[in-house]
């Protein structure tokens, strides 16, 4: 099919025109409504620079022990019994200019989660600049992990609900344990 008489038939028929506008309109419209898609920039500028964290399991569930049956005062250090605890520090860079404009936004939402289960525990981090999250969180056990186990430690970094970067760090499962000083 030969497109340049019809092209050159001048002056075109108004079906002519109005394909050339319908379409026209279309392809102007499609720019508009998807023009203003992006990715979510992952890996670009905000990076996760340090993940130092500590995964332990305390399966025993022990109280004090009282004198003829007595109420005590007493403090509780460690992973609670029957709990699986997360502790430790992630370190977040958000550079002073990343190219997307995060510097105005000032603060980013640092998302720590295990790889065996869906929740996570968040924080917000001012930036720019090196921030750090410190990071307690304590988990009921689910019965998924054992002393011993590797575990997925997976971190997430996100401006406006978009992420921008990740981290995984692979941890050993240590023994939990709880004091008491009554």
């Amino acid at each position: 099919m030969n497109l340049l008489p019809w092209l050159l038939d001048w002056p075109p028929s108004p079906a002519t025109i109005a394909v050339f506008v319908v379409l026209t309109t279309l392809s102007v419209g499609t720019l508009v409504v998807f023009g203003g898609a992006v990715d979510d920039g992952t890996d670009e500028n905000v990076t996760v620079e340090e993940v130092d964290l500590t995964v332990a399991l305390n399966e025993e569930l022990s109280f004090p022990d009282g004198e003829n049956g007595t109420v005590q005062t007493c403090m509780a250090s460690g992973t609670p019994g029957d709990s699986i605890s997360v502790l430790g520090d992630v370190v977040v860079e958000i550079p002073p200019d990343s190219g997307r404009g995060y510097a105005a936004e000032r603060s980013a939402t640092v998302e720590v989660s295990l790889a065996h289960t869906d929740e996570t525990t968040t924080a917000t981090v001012e930036g720019p600049g090196r921030e750090t999250m410190d990071v307690f969180w304590i988990l009921e056990d689910d019965e998924t992990l054992s002393v011993g186990d590797t575990e997925t430690v997976q971190v997430r970094v996100r401006i406006d609900g978009s992420r921008v970067t990740r981290a995984t760090r692979n941890v050993t499962v240590q023994e939990g344990s709880r004091s008491y000083d009554c």
